[in-house]
């Protein structure tokens, strides 16, 4: 079963399964890489809030944020790219 057909199937899960399976997932995880993850997260926060404060025209209210994620892609082709971007095919 390739990732995608996994994640397919692991999205229609119950929200409460998925929660519950993301916990284990990312439990299961070293704690290596977690800081590492953690701190890259940290770093792209930082930047994206320079980035606000550079030029505060670039903010997007919540409403077009979610209003434009709506109208491009459904939710299917959203997360198939998310997975994409990731490498997983």
């Amino acid at each position: 079963m390739s990732t995608a057909a996994l994640a397919q199937t692991l999205f229609s899960l119950p929200i409460e399964e998925r929660i519950e399976l993301a916990d284990e997932l990312y439990a299961s995880v070293p704690q290596d890489w977690q800081a590492t993850g953690d701190e890259a997260w940290l770093k792209e926060t930082e930047r994206r809030s320079a980035e606000m404060d550079t030029d505060p025209s670039s903010v997007l209210t919540e409403e077009d944020f979610f209003a434009g994620t709506n109208t491009r892609n459904s939710e299917n082709e959203r997360r198939n790219l998310f997975f994409a971007d990731l490498g997983f095919t």
